[in-house]
């Protein structure tokens, strides 16, 4: 299991108000329960032949020769080598002798077709099952970037925003024969189990936790995000429309009028002032003054455009300066050079385009990202951005 830090509510909520026809109203950070099985299989390694052993494979398959003796007349070859290379053969399942002849396996057979050496050997893999509805996660989620826990104890360092994670409970039992139901479907390989394993026999099942953000809309939908990517997680979202369960552990959370939220934690803090108001998407804003972004004790200038998360509810902090939220992109966007996630300067320029649509500015080019980290010495983000292909 990785211990790779969560990635932050943040992004969640900042592609969920850019659905169309969606006004989401809520999020809820949960452990989403699952099973995690070590499974057991064997698997056919390549390997290249042996000169010798391709050759007496060959006089045997296609020969005809089935023989000691006679492959040691027809080679020329000393017999100890001959008997060393039947041995090996032998050990390794492509030969056996019958009444004193040769006779190739199924397993030496299929070597001899294919022109490669295929050698059984034991795999063992991990498989991640839903514990809702017993359905195999895609493939998808075994991605390094995903985080799964064995405990809903989520430890600190891992938390990049502070979110605190509900742990959902499914009262369901793990039965093997869930992972004898993946083992026999022709899609397999799109939940993890490749097709080549074979004699797949599974161990006992283990807890395990997905961090997954659920985002509640006006009409009580949920949507479900987790780190596969940037778009929602489909496989999720159709579980919670099939498990009522879901839905009324959402609903048994209070609700409170998000201007009187806002209003109390503005007077709070030492942004100044203003007021929340609800946009036509549903989002809710606060504008404030440019000073407001000037860092501690006050906000980040990253801060420009994203969200501020208080009880389930979010909060878009706004700027009218156009030219501040410029300068928040080319913030956001350096540092999104240094994400793992980002590995070409096309991945960082599609992310860029969204961050720009959200801010409601012209994104930058490269060469003016350049320029900024330069102006700004920025260099670590600079050697970051000029390492993407």
């Amino acid at each position: 299991m990785t211990t790779r830090a969560i990635y932050p509510a943040r992004r969640a909520v900042e592609h969920a108000v850019t659905v169309p026809g969606v006004r989401p109203v809520r999020l809820f950070a949960v452990l989403w329960p699952l099973w995690q099985v070590e499974i057991t299989a064997n698997v056919y390694d390549e390997q290249a032949y042996e000169i010798i052993d391709r050759f007496l494979v060959r006089a045997i398959a296609e020969g005809g020769i089935d023989g000691r003796d006679e492959l040691i007349a027809f080679y020329c070859l000393q017999p100890s080598l001959v008997d060393r290379c039947l041995a090996f053969l032998t050990v390794i399942g492509h030969l056996t002798t019958d009444h004193g002849r040769l006779r190739l396996t199924e397993l030496g057979l299929r070597s001899a077709r294919a022109g490669v050496r295929y050698t059984l050997k034991e795999s063992r893999q991990k498989l991640l099952f839903e514990r809702y509805t017993g359905r195999p996660l895609p493939r998808r989620h075994y991605h390094g970037s995903v985080t799964v826990l064995p405990t809903p104890d989520v430890p600190e360092d891992m938390l990049a925003d502070r979110t605190r994670f509900l742990p959902l409970y499914a009262a369901t039992a793990f039965h093997p024969r869930m992972v004898d139901a993946l083992a026999a479907r022709p899609d397999r390989a799109d939940y993890n189990l490749p097709g080549q394993l074979r004699g797949i026999g599974g161990g006992a099942a283990q807890d395990a936790y997905l961090p997954v953000y659920l985002i509640e809309t006006d009409n009580r939908d949920l949507l479900a995000y987790t780190a596969i990517g940037a778009e929602r997680d489909a496989f999720l979202e159709a579980v919670c429309r099939d498990v009522p369960a879901i839905h009324a552990r959402i609903d048994a959370e209070n609700r409170q009028d998000p201007r009187d939220l806002w209003t109390e934690w503005l007077a709070g803090t030492k942004l100044g002032a203003g007021q929340p108001r609800r946009l036509a998407n549903g989002v809710w804003r606060v504008t404030l003054t440019p000073a407001a972004f000037s860092g501690p004790p006050k906000l980040p200038l990253s801060r420009v455009g994203s969200f501020q998360l208080r009880k389930h509810h979010f909060l878009q902090l706004w700027c009218d300066d156009a030219e501040l939220r410029g300068r928040a992109v080319k913030e956001r966007a350096l540092a999104m050079a240094r994400s793992h996630e980002v590995e070409t300067q096309a991945d960082l320029m599609g992310r860029i385009d969204a961050l720009a649509s959200q801010l409601e500015v012209t994104g930058p080019t490269i060469a003016q990202l350049r320029s900024y980290a330069k102006s700004n010495r920025l260099h670590d983000h600079l050697a970051h951005l000029d390492d993407l292909g």
